[in-house]
């Protein structure tokens, strides 16, 4: 495109060609980036913040929102902490996968995986027999619901070990088995996925900590020397208790009733 539009001695767009294996999906599909890109993780915090934020907004309140907006991010993780733990997931094809995915994954991680194992039954494998040895087994495949001139080949090599490794890079890029990896199990009639492509993260025990916290609680007696010490003290204190009782009525209102009780 350079060479089309003469545009060789164009500094910017030499220096981008420099760096491309930074910014350009080919070379950036590997490392994992939680399936976002640059982009898409800057848009989605700049309309996030344009919520509470607003060029006019001054320094205090700019201050005061921004707290507003961690407080609802942390209410809404704690909100998708409580489904996943105590809501069903409803299964469509009652697989045995499925149904074991829907025990290791959250709520929204589960959803992302059954969108990826319903599209994998469109797909079927073929095998590659002039590149296959005992070492590893090397698999084409293809959707079999487009026609053939629109047919995109993957390639899925499959290691004697029991790895997979996928052309599209998605368990690599997002942390989530990928369809063409799924129709392979399905193939085979796995059960469960494979431990080694379950990102923890994206598990139900995702949030907690292997290990005590390196954190030395601070002494009473110095928080109670002024009266601010003692506001923001209090109100780290409430957080944990305000999600934790915004999850269902019935805690909101037995806490309601016992500040109303004690106030």
């Amino acid at each position: 495109m350079v060479e089309k539009y003469h545009l060789i001695t164009h500094d910017w767009l030499n220096d981008m060609y420099n760096i491309r294996e930074k910014w350009i999906r080919a070379y950036t599909k590997e490392s994992f980036a939680a399936g976002m890109t640059t982009t898409g993780r800057s848009e989605s915090m700049n309309s996030f913040f344009d919520q509470y934020v607003q060029p006019s907004t001054g320094l205090k309140e700019f201050i005061e929102n921004s707290q507003k907006a961690l407080e609802y991010q942390y209410l809404h993780e704690v909100e998708a902490d409580y489904n996943t733990q105590y809501k069903k997931r409803r299964l469509i094809l009652n697989s045995p996968l499925e149904a074991h995915a829907s025990q290791i994954y959250t709520k929204e991680m589960f959803r992302r995986f059954q969108i990826e194992f319903v599209k994998s039954a469109s797909y079927v494998m073929k095998k590659i027999p002039h590149v296959s040895n005992y070492l590893w087994k090397v698999y084409s495949v293809e959707k079999f619901t487009v026609p053939e001139h629109c047919i995109r080949r993957v390639c899925l090599t499959v290691s004697g070990d029991g790895t997979y490794r996928c052309e599209c890079k998605k368990n690599e890029h997002s942390g989530m088995i990928c369809k063409h990896i799924i129709c392979y199990l399905t193939k085979k009639q796995a059960t469960k996925i494979p431990s080694n492509y379950i990102t923890l993260r994206w598990t139900m025990n995702g949030n907690e900590v292997a290990g005590p916290l390196l954190y030395t609680p601070p002494v009473i007696g110095d928080l109670v020397k002024s009266q601010e010490a003692r506001y923001n003290a209090l109100c780290k204190s409430f957080q944990g208790l305000s999600a934790s009782a915004s999850c269902s009525v019935p805690r909101f209102n037995y806490v309601m009733g016992m500040i109303e009780k004690e106030t």
